[in-house]
């Protein structure tokens, strides 16, 4: 009788436990406006943000990588996106959709959720459906890149594609 106390006590912690991990998790939500600020999980990414800030918020990057110039990338593999620091302070957000081999960006596909103004964009978006989003102005001078058209702006968009498939989107914090 008490063995089987015990694997019920065990069985019950066990699924709350899991039910906790699970609820407690958030899809990653990323959206560039049509005013140019960038947000993740509905905190603004605006050239003030502080590395150890961004730890406390989203958690032990899965690697960390220090390039010359004082700049450090957090990677963050297991959602697919990494940030660029300079000084202790983020400059910049890479997404990951289609892994080109470029080592300066996670190799598994973004979890979460980019919208650009109302768009969403996906994994299977082309370089014709970022051209059309009215909400924001890109240019696409060629079908391999689009670019958010005002280059005055804090925060510039780069979209990239490899055999029309898109491959990164970056963000640069100025």
């Amino acid at each position: 009788m008490k063995t089987v106390k015990i694997r019920l006590l065990g069985l019950i912690t066990l699924i709350s436990l899991t039910s906790n991990f699970v609820i407690g998790q958030s899809e990653t939500k990323i959206r560039y406006t049509e005013s140019a600020e960038l947000f993740i999980n509905d905190t603004p990414l605006n050239g003030k943000n502080k590395v150890k800030k961004l730890i406390a918020n989203i958690g032990e990057p899965s690697k960390k990588v220090d390039y010359p110039r004082g700049e450090i990338s957090y990677f963050y593999e297991k959602i697919g996106v990494v940030f660029f620091t300079k000084d202790g302070i983020v400059r910049g957000l890479g997404i990951n959709f289609n892994w080109d081999g470029d080592e300066k960006f996670p190799e598994k596909t973004f979890t979460g959720t980019l919208n650009f103004g109302d768009s969403e964009i996906e994994k299977d978006t082309k370089s014709e459906s970022i051209a059309a989003i009215k909400s924001i102005e890109f240019v696409c001078p060629f079908p391999m890149m689009c670019a958010s058209k005002d280059r005055k702006a804090k925060i510039n968009c780069t979209v990239a594609f490899k055999d029309e498939n898109l491959t990164q989107v970056v963000f640069i914090i100025k």
